[in-house]
Formats: structure tokens, sequence, C-alpha cells
């Protein structure tokens, strides 16, 4: 396989499942390349490197500020075993999980489901979830937002890998949380 179909094909593979599962808003690949007409690609190296307030990696890779994508944004996360994912929700935007790599369990509203490599999980706006790493390897989460946005939550909040961490006070926190509809539970 050529490795620059790798990302295209995961890509394909996660929007057809959700289609299968019919939980997805219809999302055609013009409204994907609203504004970038030519369609973008992002190598596996490639996309915005940051440490999130929690010290996790995060890479965003297609986002609304930088590529002018008003449908979707789409992050990877790596997760360290025994690292926990605060319990939250999103007011303004759905959310597409995919694990990539590990296991773990998965809160959705009360429920908790175990989760493992190749696990998709649908994340309506406003609904609770959260995600913690029981397994023994780093997991790794590619998620997506509709619309795109909520990223920049990150990437505000985080600090570019290889930069001095920013100190952020708890009312900066809450103003970019309000700003972005994240609300912790």
């Amino acid at each position: 396989m050529n490795n620059t179909q790798h990302p295209r094909r995961k890509f394909l593979q996660i929007g057809a499942l959700a289609a299968l599962l019919g939980s997805l808003p219809k999302i055609s690949f013009a409204e994907f390349s609203t504004v970038n007409a030519k369609g973008i690609m992002v190598r596996e190296e490639e996309g915005i490197h940051i440490l999130t307030r929690r010290k996790v990696p995060i890479t965003v890779k297609i986002s609304k500020a930088k590529d002018g994508v008003d449908a979707i944004s789409f992050c990877t996360e790596e997760m360290i075993p025994g690292r926990k994912m605060r319990v939250h929700k999103h007011l303004y935007h759905d959310e597409l999980i995919f694990i990539h790599k590990g296991e773990g369990t998965l809160t959705l509203d009360e429920q908790a489901i175990e989760v493992r490599t190749g696990t998709v999980a649908f994340v309506p706006r406003d609904t609770w979830h959260g995600l913690d790493n029981t397994g023994i390897e780093n997991l790794v989460m590619v998620f997506q937002y509709s619309p795109a946005g909520f990223e920049q939550y990150f990437i505000e909040n985080g600090t570019p890998v290889g930069m001095r961490a920013k100190e952020r006070t708890k009312e900066e926190y809450a103003i970019t949380e309000k700003k972005y509809g994240m609300v912790y539970k």
C-alpha cells in the first residue's frame, strides 16, 4: 500500500462505517472541501502538534482556521496507559471517535463501554463522554468534529510541542470553554 493513500483510506473507512450506522449527518465531499475545492491531504507526520493542558499530545490534522474547511475537523490523540479524559460534552459539535490502537473504557452518557482497536463511536453534541486508557499500551484515538471549529479549543489552550507550556488561570480556561461550548462534568 502506498503511504499517500493511508490517511484517505482511514477517513473513507471511518465515514463509510458511520454512514452504515446511520448516525452521522450526511456530509458530501463537496461540503468537506468547501473552501479548498482541490481537497486536502495531510501526511502522518504533518499537522499542528500540541500538548493539551493535560500534557497529552494531540495533532490537529484538518482545521477550520488553517484549512478553511467548515464541515469537519480531524485530529489524533495518544493516551498513555492509565490516562483518563475527563467526562465532558460539546454544546455545538458532534464528535466521531475511532480507536486506532489500544483499549479502554468509553463513557457515553451514563454507560461505561469497553473499546478496543477498531471501535467507532458517534457522540452527538450535548452528550456526556470521556475515555480512560485501561490497557497496557498507548491508546491512539482519531476523532473529528462536525461542524469544524472545536479543534481551535486545543490550539488556544495547548502548547505547541517543543515550546514552553502555557500557564493559564482557571478564569482563562473558563473563557475558552464557554467560547467553544465545552462543559466538564
